[in-house]
């Protein structure tokens, strides 16, 4: 009997935010790709050709330790990658939280903070799977440090429930990984929308709208409301439906 073959999913996670800052909101993001190895070359190229050009020669040091990361990228940096980002082959996925809101603070008031971590992105992760559940699925995380319990213990607590049910693996990467910074990219341009609503960050809605077609799925968790292409118009992938779904 001929062995089955199976589709291997490779997905790119990593959050913006903090559970426990003063920032509004928190956002768990992941990429599903098919082709890391496509992802990868085009970054690398994207890298070496910044290294390449006079005008950031200035910035080579920087951009050897940084890689793509963009809250530590130069703005100049940051508008390159953002001309190569629409192109990447990916989907895009969005778990979101309103920190001000009457759910997080319950959540808050009888849960440690990497409990709250856990249960938002077991949440992030058990959707993927249930759509991907007849692939491989390898989920790669940047390392992150948490109050109270490491993520490789978070992780390992996870995964081994989920392995029992899927075919899945993980491992924990550093920020160099250069595949990650298309998740922290994206989750920049989510963070500094829905951060401060009272303003209007022009230059990320405009960076959104480039990149909107590859978002599959926002989950705002505090009231259960999902954006998708999928669904009606109040609820599709919009930068006005981010905003009020977010708000409302």
């Amino acid at each position: 009997m001929a062995e089955t073959f199976k589709k291997t999913n490779y997905f790119y996670i990593d959050e913006s935010g903090h559970i426990n800052n003063n920032s509004n909101v928190f956002i768990q993001c992941c990429i599903k790709t098919d082709t890391p190895d496509l992802m990868e070359e085009a970054l690398v190229d994207l890298q070496e050709e910044l290294l390449g050009l006079a005008y950031f020669e200035e910035f080579v040091d920087k951009i050897k330790k940084q890689g793509f990361h963009a809250v530590e990228n130069h703005p100049d940096i940051r508008a390159r990658f953002y001309t190569v980002l629409p192109f990447l082959n990916y989907r895009a996925y969005f778990t979101v939280v309103d920190k001000n809101s009457d759910y997080f603070k319950k959540l808050k008031n009888y849960k440690e903070d990497h409990e709250i971590f856990e249960f938002f992105l077991i949440k992030l992760l058990k959707d993927r799977l249930l759509k991907n559940k007849f692939d491989k699925n390898i989920f790669i995380f940047e390392e992150i440090e948490i109050e109270k319990k490491s993520l490789s213990k978070i992780l390992d607590s996870i995964f081994s429930s989920l392995s029992e049910e899927y075919d899945c693996a993980y491992s924990i990467e550093s920020k160099k990984t250069i595949n990650l910074g298309t998740t922290d990219y994206l989750n920049y341009i989510i963070y500094n929308i829905l951060e401060d609503l009272n303003k209007t960050n022009l230059r990320m809605e405009q960076n959104f709208n480039l990149i909107k077609h590859k978002v599959g799925v926002v989950h705002f968790l505090h009231n259960n409301v999902y954006l998708s292409r999928k669904k009606s118009l109040d609820y599709h992938i919009e930068v006005t439906n981010l905003k009020k779904q977010f708000s409302g």
